[in-house]
Parts: structure tokens; C-alpha cells; sequence
């Protein structure tokens, strides 16, 4: 017969190392990413000088994606809800690895969706980097933020991110009835001008009221993080 302290320190270990795989298990699926609905507008206007460094941003979104995402690339000119604002729109595919590392079959479509993925990138990236457009006079801000609203509503299922490259100075003033659908809103390589003051505040407050769930904004010289992407 087992010593009774054997038997009790087996049970003790045996709790323990099952409890430290379910924390394990709990923590890897709380720290899948979940596809997005990510719309990205680069302002084409003649009041915004940072185009290049625009795509160079656009571009490193691109990469950092999750997959499955829906991603919209998008002008801001004149008339930014035209179909003529679209760049490139595209589904990042699902690469996720086989819970059976022996399934053959699951590792060999694994390699190939990742093959896709690579694809589908360098198409997004070349069409981002040969985009031309001619230079908009006048800069449509609203259209834009309609434009996206639509299509997070297209993909309800997937939380939204509106990305923003822009100096933020609309001087058209179209009327839309805007909702954001909770997006989390981004001003990227933001461009600040004479005009800044009170800029800042005035667009928080409105894209809020127009249903952001947060809005920031990023300096164009400063570092970016795309935690969380």
C-alpha cells in the first residue's frame, strides 16, 4: 500500500499542473486577435504634404493586420464617398496553424493559405505604392467618415478601425448622417497647421458623437505602435 503523503503530494502536483494548463490555454485564447473591418483614408489634397510618409504607414498597417480582416484603402479628395476614392479593398486570409501538428493534409493547406496571404500582401502593397491621384483642391472629410461607416456596417461581425492620414482641415462641408459603428478612430500622420487650435477637440468631440468609441491622434514625426493589431 502507498504511503498516504505520496498519494496526497501525486493529487497536490497533479492539480497544479492541470490548473497551470488551463491558464495557459486561457491565456493564448485571450490573446488571439480578432480580425477587423479596417478602412484606411490617405488624404490626396493639396493642404497635405506627406503622401509618401502616408503610404509608408499605410503599408505597415497592412502588414500587421490580423487574419481574416477586411481592409478598404481609400483617397480623401474632394469627393471622398465617390467610388473613385477606392485604392484597393481586399480579405486577409486566414492563416491560423492545425491544432493536429500530424495532420498532413492541415500542415500542407496551412503553407498554402500562407503562400496567399504573402500574395494577396505584395497586391495591397503595390497597388498602395503605384496609387496615383490627381491633387483635390478642396478636402472632404465627412464623405470619408461615410464611406467607412458603410462599410463597418457591411461586416457588423468584426470590430472596426477607421485610420485616418490626414491634416483633418475639411473645407467642403458635406452633410452626411455619419455613424461609426463604435469604430476605434485613428489620426495618423497627422499634419498640424496654422489652424490647429481647438482642431483637435472639435474632431474628438464629433467623431464621438458620430458613434467613434475612441479616438487619437499621432503626430507625423512621431513613433508608431500597432499594438494589438
Amino acid at each position: 500500500m502507498k504511503n498516504p503523503l505520496i498519494i496526497i503530494l501525486m493529487i497536490f502536483f497533479s492539480t497544479i499542473s492541470a490548473i497551470g494548463c488551463d491558464f495557459k490555454k486561457s491565456r493564448a485564447e485571450s490573446a488571439e486577435v480578432k480580425p477587423v473591418v479596417c478602412v484606411i483614408n490617405i488624404d490626396r489634397t493639396g493642404s497635405y504634404q506627406f503622401l509618401n510618409k502616408a503610404k509608408e504607414i499605410t503599408i505597415n498597417i497592412i502588414k500587421r493586420l490580423p487574419d481574416g480582416s477586411r481592409v478598404y484603402v481609400r483617397w480623401i479628395t474632394e469627393d471622398s464617398n465617390s467610388d473613385r476614392a477606392s485604392i484597393v479593398s481586399a480579405i486577409i486570409p486566414d492563416t491560423r496553424r492545425p491544432k493536429n501538428p500530424f495532420d498532413v493534409k492541415a500542415k500542407e493547406m496551412h503553407k498554402v493559405l500562407m503562400a496567399k496571404k504573402l500574395h494577396i500582401q505584395r497586391q495591397i502593397i503595390n497597388a498602395i505604392n503605384s496609387a496615383k491621384s490627381p491633387m483635390a483642391r478642396r478636402t472632404d472629410i465627412y464623405g470619408a467618415l461615410y464611406a467607412a461607416g458603410e462599410r463597418f456596417g457591411n461586416a457588423s461581425d468584426m470590430p472596426p478601425l477607421l485610420i485616418l492620414l490626414s491634416d483633418m482641415e475639411d473645407n467642403v462641408g458635406n452633410q452626411y448622417s455619419i455613424n461609426l459603428k463604435g469604430a476605434d478612430v485613428r489620426i495618423l500622420g497627422y499634419q498640424v497647421s496654422s489652424k490647429e487650435e481647438g482642431r483637435k477637440r472639435k474632431w474628438s468631440e464629433y467623431l464621438r458623437s458620430a458613434g467613434a468609441s475612441n479616438v487619437r491622434f499621432s503626430h507625423i514625426d512621431e513613433p508608431l505602435s500597432f499594438g494589438g493589431f
